[in-house]
């Protein structure tokens, strides 16, 4: 989305980001710009969401990925008991995408992420993963989220660096319900890269992995009714 966060500086940045996804066979995109709850209500984020999706729409070219509003929704103190967290879902899904904290997780932030999915039925994306695991605790209690229905969406970018590959890699053998996202922001430091992430897949973990992490996403992103209840 343009201009909502630390992504697209502008109109024309999504249009050539939507290009360039277009050129690696990407059809649709789950546009995830960030949601902290310090910063807005949801009623506030998401008028400011389409908003920017209306700006983009009016100038979008034919023939490029079709666009899914949702956030990347970091971890807040009582998400769990929300009204109206559906609505940072993707759109028409109970598919939230949640950005865990930085810091080292606590036993009740572990109990309010199986709260979401338990009481509340949503699926649940932990969102780059890799990024938390430098911490021994933080992966103890990753192993126990992965007893729930949860996804794990590792970046394309992890598996493009070799330093990084490995962790990548364990995650998406472990995870319950494995993902690769590409969490582009912009054409130069963080850009489209689902294509060499893809190839990184098939290379080290065959096209049949591959096949069933698409076939997760298009199950993640199936329009569901009551979905953002």
């Amino acid at each position: 989305m343009p201009q909502l966060d630390d992504g697209s500086e502008s109109v024309e940045m999504s249009v050539a980001m939507l290009r360039r996804m277009a050129e690696q066979g990407v059809g649709a995109v789950c546009a995830t710009s960030h949601y902290y709850r310090q910063q807005n209500s949801i009623e506030t984020f998401c008028a400011r969401r389409a908003d920017a999706l209306d700006r983009l729409l009016v100038n979008l070219p034919e023939g490029l990925p079709r666009i899914l509003p949702a956030a990347e929704v970091a971890f807040f103190s009582g998400i769990s008991e929300k009204p109206d967290l559906g609505r940072l879902c993707i759109q028409g899904t109970r598919t939230l995408m949640l950005e865990m904290p930085f810091s080292d997780w606590t036993d009740l932030q572990v109990e309010e992420v199986s709260a979401l999915v338990l009481d509340r039925g949503f699926s649940v994306v932990l969102v780059h993963p890799e990024r938390f695991c430098s911490s021994k605790g933080n992966r103890q209690k990753l192993r126990q989220l992965e007893e729930l229905p949860v996804s794990l969406q590792v970046n394309a970018g992890t598996l493009l660096h070799w330093m990084d590959r490995r962790v990548g890699l364990n995650l998406l053998r472990e995870a319950p319900i494995p993902l690769l996202g590409s969490d582009c922001h912009n054409l130069t430091t963080r850009p489209p890269n689902l294509k060499e992430g893809r190839k990184i897949v098939i290379q080290k973990l065959g096209s049949a992995f591959l096949d069933k992490m698409d076939e997760n996403a298009a199950d993640l992103t199936r329009q569901t009714a009551n979905a953002t209840t």
